[in-house]
């Protein structure tokens, strides 16, 4: 990359400051240009590291307050955090739980007392005497925050019945999301002062941001806490992190201590504090393993057949979401049967299953988007119904078709039964090739604005099967122009395919 010499550059500055215009202007207000000097001087004690601490404070204090402005007016940040622990939860494997649930321990209070107990005894050995005040400030400042948080906005966590571990009190904002920053942020800023190379300090950083936002990620993946809760605390906690290490850089400036040699057992006695540190970790997490708790299934409703589907969409939404809640298509597709009847009957009809909405799905999708070449059963973007996102889909590649295209059905499960069989509602369209979305750079597929050929075509792929006992339409929405999550337009008559399936021997 072309870069501007050093040279150059002084000269430029050279010339902007013999300037007559600016030094008339300069020697009119000498002590505001005084003033602003220090502030960005490295070597005044109030100088650059100051100006640097409290502009980062501000930012972070800023972002923070627009979450919180979010949750108090239900701006839609705040209203997609129900559609997005949805969205996480669908990716949870037994290998996933334990990790995220050792992840989540690093955010204990156990292991951040067990932590912050021997950092204390190292200071105390070593005579750092400024570092252990640091250090209490750090954590019991931001304990108080935390608190002061929960009791003010008094926020409920999410459902508790979907969790994967138990917990109490209040939500917002994310107690191990907050101390993830002041505590091991602490550490890595301490283990940065005594690293002198850029390529290590470096690594110390990239570590302590992944450890952060896996620490705060797991919260959301363990069902515990909402999405914004944990964006809160970030802010919050590097907010009070930039105050903590602004003061301590400033104090340190103003009244030096005189430079303390390390013994030489030192090294060592750090060494050790680790292990034992670690040590701690494996047996707290051995001694507290996962408890299976298994979600919480919908009672029932029972329809009637003679007020089927209108009894339906009397209670149920009549579209498919995007993330924040807004209406999309409207659904388009509505199966009545057992799980073996609805798989049974697409693959006679054709169709087979496309991959659940996973992290390995979604990388795969990603990377196949990227060479615009999709897998063959590639989840598709999630869509959402009653706040949930689709948890089965069908697809239906053309014979001669492109490879890249395809017939596309989103399918969520409902509560709901008819003469004691299972409801589904779906939307159908049809997947153009990926096409780069407008300023993104990314592929998104668009869908072919007709969607209602494509419940037609559906509707005989169907009917062709032998597990297809009743296909009939029902009126969902008026005709309508509309467009989906990625601004596909479409229009529709309005009406729904309803297929009661029944395949014998499935």
């Amino acid at each position: 990359m072309w870069r501007l010499p050093s040279s150059v550059l002084k000269s430029i500055l050279v010339a902007i400051r013999n300037d007559p215009e600016v030094r008339r202007n300069l020697a009119a207000h000498p002590r505001f240009w005084g003033s602003l000097r220090k502030r960005f001087s490295r070597n005044e004690p109030f100088g650059l590291r100051l100006t640097v601490g409290v502009a980062l404070s501000v930012v972070f204090l800023w972002l923070f307050l627009s979450v919180v402005e979010d949750l108090i007016s239900n701006d839609p940040l705040v209203v997609a955090d129900l559609r997005l622990v949805s969205l996480v939860q669908m990716s949870r494997s037994p290998h996933l739980n334990t990790v995220m649930l050792f992840l989540t321990y690093l955010g204990n209070w156990q292991i951040i007392a067990a932590g912050a107990c021997l950092f204390g005894i190292y200071f105390v050995l070593t005579r750092q005497w400024r570092w252990i005040l640091t250090l209490l400030i750090s954590i019991l400042g931001g304990e108080f925050l935390v608190w002061l948080g929960k009791t003010g906005f008094a926020r409920p966590r999410p459902d508790l019945v979907n969790a994967l571990i138990p917990a109490q009190g209040l939500s917002f904002p994310s107690g191990h999301a907050f101390v993830a920053i002041s505590f091991y942020g602490f550490v890595a800023w301490f283990a940065i002062e005594r690293t002198t190379t850029k390529v290590a300090k470096g690594a110390i950083v990239v570590l302590a941001i992944i450890l952060v936002l896996a620490i705060g990620f797991s919260r959301i993946y363990l069902g515990v806490h909402w999405p914004s809760d944990v964006l809160a605390s970030f802010a919050l906690g590097a907010a009070w992190l930039a105050v903590i290490i602004t003061s301590f850089s400033v104090s340190q400036a103003s009244k030096p201590e005189a430079p303390l040699q390390n013994p030489a057992w030192a090294g060592r006695l750090a060494s050790l504090f680790i292990i034992v540190w670690i040590g701690v970790v494996v047996v707290f997490s051995y001694l507290h393993p996962l408890v299976v708790r298994h979600a919480s299934v919908a009672t029932a409703v029972d329809l009637t057949t003679s007020d089927f589907p209108s009894g339906l969409f009397a209670v149920a939404p009549r579209f498919s979401e995007d993330i924040v809640g807004r209406p999309m298509e409207p659904i388009n597709v509505i199966l009545v049967g057992s799980e073996a009847d609805l798989t049974k009957a697409f693959l006679d009809a054709g169709w087979e299953p496309t991959d659940r909405i996973s992290f390995g799905s979604s990388w795969r999708l990603l990377i196949a988007e990227l060479r615009n070449e999709p897998p063959p059963r590639a989840p598709g973007l999630p869509t959402f119904w009653q706040g949930q996102p689709n948890r089965r889909g069908f697809q239906h590649v053309d014979p001669m078709g492109s490879a890249r295209e395809r017939h596309h059905l989103h399918v969520w499960d409902t509560a709901f039964r008819v003469a004691g069989n299972a409801v589904w509602v779906g939307t159908v369209h049809f997947d153009r090739e990926a096409q780069t979305a407008g300023g993104t750079g990314l592929l998104i597929h668009q869908i072919d604005p007709a969607v209602d050929r494509e419940r037609e075509s559906l509707k005989s792929d169907l009917s062709r099967t032998k597990c297809a006992k009743r296909i009939d339409e029902a009126v969902v929405t008026e005709p309508m122009l509309g467009q989906n999550a990625v601004g596909s337009p479409f229009f529709t008559d309005g009406k729904s395919l309803v297929v009661f399936l029944k395949c014998s021997g499935a």
